[in-house]
């Protein structure tokens, strides 16, 4: 058995989209929609660098996150009984979606440290405390250090020296390190021709020995 065999489907799933997202280049952050009953509505990854697009969807700009690929797909409506699952913690952006769109519940499998103190937007104004979602995450252990080490490998290549890299040189060095390391890494690289268990199972080692913190 896998190690994304012992997951939620949703879970499954959004790793799965990350990983995609990651090896077409782009920042690997992967989402899906559930509703009530916990059936897929929509899944959606990031599209920032993307060529190609389906129809509606955006790409190829730096608003094309995961989430938005998601919730532009959605008619208006009332969605509070719907739960959207993210491998990484919303941004300011993807939050004020959410909120927009009214979907009730943000499960994220990893913090976004470059957006620490995020759900203190809802102590701002009465509307977004009205519609701002019930968020639980992360979920911890290796997968929330695999889905906080895709994006980071995406800012060390493409912004080197910029705002994201520089949170992680004070904020978890430990990942920053091992994001280094796995830059250069043949091995590493070759995986990007395999699914996401196989990749996580062979990272499983090493994403055990970084603390969340």
């Amino acid at each position: 058995m896998s190690r994304l065999s012992e997951l939620e489907k949703p879970w499954q799933m959004a790793l799965t989209l990350a990983w995609e997202a990651h090896v077409r280049g782009n920042v690997g952050v992967g989402a899906v929609l559930t509703d009530r009953r916990g059936r897929v509505v929509a899944v959606g990854r990031n599209r920032v660098c993307d060529r190609k697009a389906p129809p509606g969807r955006l790409r190829s700009t730096a608003i094309a996150h995961a989430e938005l690929d998601i919730l532009g797909q959605l008619v208006p409506g009332d969605y509070k009984n719907h739960t959207l699952w993210t491998t990484l913690e919303s941004c300011a952006l993807c939050s004020i979606a959410v909120v927009t769109s009214n979907v009730g519940r943000v499960e994220f499998a990893a913090r976004d440290r470059l957006w620490d103190g995020i759900s203190r937007l809802a102590e701002l104004n009465e509307f977004i405390a009205s519609r701002w979602p019930v968020r639980s995450g992360p979920l911890g252990g290796p997968i929330s250090v695999f889905s906080e080490l895709l994006p980071l490998l995406w800012f060390l290549e493409h912004k080197p020296i910029g705002t994201v890299v520089q949170k992680y040189e004070s904020a978890h060095p430990g990942l920053l390190a091992l994001a280094r390391r796995l830059r250069t890494d043949a091995q590493f690289a070759g995986l990007k021709s395999h699914p996401v268990n196989e990749a996580l199972d062979q990272l499983w080692v090493d994403l055990a020995a970084i603390d969340v913190e």
